[in-house]
């Protein structure tokens, strides 16, 4: 029987790799060599314990690409050797594999352009999905607020999209030179009056159209109220998963809207349309949307997991995606 090597987080910062059989694909399902698995930061809460969920986990992983091995009797949009992205897999969130299986229908073609590291659809899907749905307008000014990979991701994209001014506010400059450089009209550093300055700078003094929270720190809900304009939107995709301190007084005069992920995403869950949309951000990569080289620099191997999640949590300033896979080049 044909082994694989998969993690199995067993308590918070330990990890053991285990040796598992390789999956064998039911009838409409595809067998996939991993070739690249983004670390989320739902992922390194599970790996730090900041995350409310039990141990051992296993349901961690979901941001892979890879090639196609073996497809089930009932599959025929691929063959083996296609180069594939996925959104999830089957079970849930397992990707930290060697191989995994997702059903065919969560399975989209990457172009042979477009690096493993770079064509994540899932990540890609949900910053196409957040944005759309938090209704950016041609016109708008935007403050994306958290210049991490998925800020970077709305940020190029609410340009593209047509937005009149997008700017994008942290506390690391390493991460804001990223974004400047990536286009954003202009970048502030939290820390050093960055607030009254994007205000009053860019939109003389009213606030932001959209303001897009990214960060998912205690405080990125503050700033961002602060930054909207009266009747303006919050879209908070952060990842908050501890009890915060708000200060919600100025709430009640400046009648925002503040949607949730989930809202964008519809309740219930549209699975289908995320396919969809999930399937359109890799075309939109292809037709270059979004630049990927400055955000991934490194593929981090297996072995090297919690390194990889040391480096995220710890030194922000050295590296904005880590993406987990067989050592290589980001761009192969």
């Amino acid at each position: 029987m044909e082994t694989m090597r998969s993690v199995l987080c067993i308590a918070p910062d330990k990890i053991e790799i285990l040796e598992v059989p390789v999956p064998e694909p039911e009838p409409n399902e595809v067998l996939i060599e991993t070739r690249a698995v983004g670390l989320c930061t739902s992922d390194v809460y599970v790996f730090t314990g900041k995350s409310p969920d039990q141990y051992p986990a296993s349901n961690i992983g979901h941001e892979p690409s890879g090639i196609v091995r073996a497809v089930g009797k009932n599959v025929t949009r691929f063959k083996t050797g296609d180069r594939v992205t996925t959104l999830w897999a089957k079970g849930g969130f397992m990707q930290y594999a060697d191989y995994y299986v997702q059903d065919e229908s969560y399975v989209f073609s990457l172009p042979d352009s477009i690096p493993f590291a770079y064509g994540l659809c899932e990540p890609l899907g949900a910053a196409s999905r957040g944005i759309c749905g938090a209704g950016v307008l041609p016109g708008d000014t935007v403050a994306v607020v958290g210049a991490g990979y998925f800020g970077q991701l709305i940020s190029q994209l609410a340009r593209n999209l047509g937005s009149w001014r997008v700017v994008v506010l942290d506390k690391v400059p390493y991460r804001l030179k990223i974004a400047h450089d990536l286009g954003a009209d202009a970048v502030y550093n939290i820390a050093e009056d960055g607030i009254r300055r994007a205000i009053t700078e860019i939109t003389s003094g009213k606030g932001f159209d959209l303001v897009a929270e990214c960060a998912g720190v205690e405080g990125a809900f503050d700033t961002c109220v602060e930054l909207v304009r009266t009747g303006g939107t919050v879209y908070a995709y952060g990842w908050h998963v501890c009890p915060e301190t708000i200060s919600p007084y100025i709430w009640h005069t400046k009648h925002f809207k503040l949607l949730s992920n989930a809202w964008v995403a519809q309740n219930p869950f549209d699975t289908e349309r995320f396919k969809r949309m999930a399937e359109t951000s890799i075309k939109w990569l292809e037709r270059g949307l979004w630049r990927m080289d400055p955000l991934i620099k490194d593929i981090i191997s297996i072995e090297n997991l919690m390194m990889a999640v040391e480096l995220v949590t710890k030194h922000p300033d050295q590296i904005i995606k880590a993406v987990i896979g067989p050592k290589s080049s980001p761009a192969e």
